[in-house]
């Protein structure tokens, strides 16, 4: 695992995405028989890159048949890696031909589609997707594409990745439920195919697990719960170079695609012999330059030598920095909220702040007991004036608040000096994941918490998106690290 030049994060606009997985972690089916690891490496990677929003994520099955199995490990490890508003949906429990009723995963991804343009990363079989496109199809036109791991040149293309691997592997997503593959491609959204061919181009190594093992909690987990599935590759398939991280290629491509080679072909679904099953007939995903008269889709063939690389990086990162995404909001305390308003449009030229559902950011009374254990007045009463306004060309927010309990000093404190020590009450930057944030700065000895209680932590807000904590450093300047906007937006309180 070399290090890489971490500018390689062009987020100038972020990719609202939605992850669709079969996770696993490495859990065993039977002897020396592990499943995949890929989807943890692909979802890590994910919560550590900022080109993403992941707005959603969805069980579905193929690593493993069992859809509570996929979702209890899917919730598991958002929980120890993950934001803490990222909610989980369970998918669904049968294929797409025999499911007879609409899982909790489906309709909330249609809600998510309701919200705006979205990138749907399928690293499982496609049945959610293909129940979403049944009963929902007013929504598919917000889809921006589908990316999925599936598909082949030819027939004759074997998956094989070992000297001596007892058969080749199945194309897994495709093939798990193809009819709902086939849904997908009887329509016109746009679909990336993830191939083989791309993936085997991708390794993790034992050297590699070794250099996980030794940085973030996330890169020991996933080396931990990689050794199964790598002694596998090793000793029963004869593989000399680790394994492949299928679904973390396609997280790649994700996050960004000009790291890949595509070309526009047409993709079929054709009957052959069976590379998997002696005797027997199976579908094949294929796709060509010689398929004609059929769905046309991205087909990725390449895929750059550093990606690796910087996606190991990113998984191993103890760096906080990678966590921070950019300035939310500065806070100020003032007697009238909605007169302070006027004074700021007055002199600076501020404005009324939306929320993306077009309803002004003013609250007005709030009473809220996970605002007052978030803010560090958890058992107090507390009630609070909110009204947020945006400059409309430095697209800066300024949150002016007036607290009517608890009652503070009513009289302003000296003005510093321009030299003196201090700064404003608090300045809250948008963090990706808050729990990991705490933790983090919970562990610094010159960062002190708002709250010194042994059980003062983050909580998600009530109706809102929001999660946030106060600290304070050592020259005494206040801040507040936020989860739960997007870059550049805002959403509602706090």
């Amino acid at each position: 695992m070399q290090s890489v030049d971490m500018d390689s994060r062009p987020c100038d606009e972020q990719v609202r995405l939605w992850i669709d997985t079969d996770i696993t972690i490495g859990t065993c089916g039977k002897l020396m028989a592990f499943r995949d690891v890929d989807d943890g490496y692909a979802i890590g990677a994910l919560f550590r890159s900022q080109e993403v929003d992941i707005v959603g994520l969805s069980s579905t099955r193929g690593n493993t048949k069992d859809i509570n199995l996929s979702t209890d490990i899917a919730k598991s490890f958002v929980q120890k890696f993950g934001p803490v508003s990222l909610q989980v949906s369970e998918g669904a429990s049968e294929n797409f031909d025999t499911c007879q009723t609409i899982p909790k995963a489906v309709e909330n991804l249609a809600n998510e589609l309701r919200n705006g343009p979205l990138t749907i990363l399928a690293i499982g079989a496609l049945t959610n997707i293909a129940l979403l496109i049944k009963h929902f199809p007013d929504t598919i036109e917000n889809i921006t594409q589908v990316i999925s791991v599936a598909g082949r040149r030819h027939t004759n293309d074997h998956f094989i990745s070992g000297s001596h691997q007892p058969k080749p592997f199945r194309d897994l997503n495709f093939e798990f439920d193809v009819p709902a593959f086939k849904q997908v491609l009887e329509t016109n959204i746009e679909l990336t195919l993830v191939p083989f061919e791309v993936c085997k181009q991708m390794w993790v190594d034992f050297s590699a697990l070794e250099q996980l093992a030794l940085h973030s909690g996330l890169s020991r987990y996933l080396a931990e719960h990689s050794l199964g599935w790598y002694s596998e590759w090793k000793l029963v398939f004869g593989s000399k170079n680790g394994f492949n991280p299928f679904d973390m290629v396609a997280a790649a491509f994700a996050i960004n695609s000009e790291w890949f080679t595509a070309k526009r072909w047409n993709a079929e679904v054709v009957e052959a012999a069976s590379d998997t099953s002696k005797g027997e007939q199976k579908p094949y995903l294929i796709c060509n330059e010689e398929v004609t008269n059929h769905r046309p889709v991205n087909y990725l063939v390449e895929v750059q030598p550093k990606v690796q690389d910087i996606l190991l990086q990113r998984l191993a990162e103890n760096d906080i920095g990678s966590f921070v995404l950019g300035l939310s909001h500065i806070n100020v305390i003032v007697d009238d909220v909605v007169e302070a308003a006027n004074y700021y449009q007055r002199v600076l030229g501020f404005e009324a702040a939306f929320d993306e559902q077009g309803n002004k950011m003013e609250y007005l009374g709030v009473s809220m007991a996970e605002f007052n254990q978030d803010a560090g007045l958890s058992g107090q009463d507390v009630n609070v004036d909110v009204k947020f306004v945006k400059h409309p060309y430095a697209k800066l927010y300024i949150e002016l608040m007036t607290y009517h309990q608890p009652v503070g000093k009513q009289t302003l404190p000296e003005q510093p000096k321009t030299y003196d020590f201090g700064g404003p009450r608090h300045i809250a930057l948008e963090v990706s994941n808050c729990n990991q944030v705490f933790n983090y700065l919970k562990s610094q000895p010159d960062a002190k918490l708002i709250d010194p209680r042994p059980d003062y932590q983050p909580e998600k807000l009530a109706g809102f998106p929001i999660t946030f904590f106060y600290w304070i450093d050592k020259y005494g300047v206040q801040w507040e690290m936020e989860e739960g906007r997007r870059v550049g937006t805002s959403r509602g309180i706090v």
